[in-house]
């Protein structure tokens, strides 16, 4: 059985979740003036490119403007820490962190406001 308050996210359009996703990481990504240009987006995964390379630029170019942002974002240190340690891209692992973690804030404001 489904948990009806876990319906609630269901009732909402996949692209409206997505719209609002994209709003977050805007509003988090602010002092960067970040904002995304391919929209509109028909998957969560197709935000990953446009991401990854803002975050790329940011830790190479401004590690500080990152850092903060990675505040904003609300990753903790030990996730931080855990994606820096994966193999691979590191930007395109925080990308897709940070798209997890605007998704959870998400879906934690439609479940509970």
């Amino acid at each position: 059985m489904i948990d009806p308050e876990v319906n609630l996210i269901f009732q909402e359009p996949e692209e409206k979740i997505i719209q609002k996703v994209i709003e977050q990481i805007e509003k988090d990504f602010g002092m960067a003036s970040f904002e995304f240009k391919n929209a509109p987006y028909p998957k969560i995964e197709m935000l990953i490119p446009e991401l990854e390379i803002v975050i790329e630029q940011l830790q190479q170019q401004n590690h500080s403007k990152w850092m903060k942002i990675v505040y904003r974002v609300d990753l903790t240190e030990k996730q931080y820490k855990f994606v820096q340690k994966m193999g691979g891209s590191t930007p395109l692992n925080m990308a897709k962190a940070v798209i997890l973690r605007e998704f959870q804030k998400v879906k934690n404001r439609l479940l509970y406001s």
